[in-house]
């Protein structure tokens, strides 16, 4: 039961930092200039898409799968944001 609350945590968090990405388009985002801000935006975009398909493969996976099916939602969100990271760090 431990499990599977912390994994609903873990698919919230997936969802709200999707939705803040997602919101904060036009906004500044750390410190980067304006000439890096349209690449920002765009890896922003596609990032916070990708997490919020991640949550709700993570929501169907939680109701319908076996408990042990939801490696795919950690490793997803793990591998996407990492991703987001690696990516945003080039840009500084």
């Amino acid at each position: 039961m431990m499990i599977k609350l912390l994994i609903i945590l873990f698919i919230i968090l997936l969802a709200l930092l999707g939705v803040f990405m997602l919101t904060h388009l036009e906004k500044p985002f750390f410190l980067f200039d304006q000439q890096h801000l349209i690449s920002v935006q765009k890896i922003m975009k596609i990032t916070g898409y990708l997490l919020l398909i991640t949550s709700i493969i993570g929501v169907f996976i939680l109701l319908l799968a076996p408990l042990s099916f939801n490696l795919v939602t950690l490793v997803l969100g793990s591998v996407i944001t990492g991703g987001f990271a690696v990516i945003i760090s080039r840009f500084s």
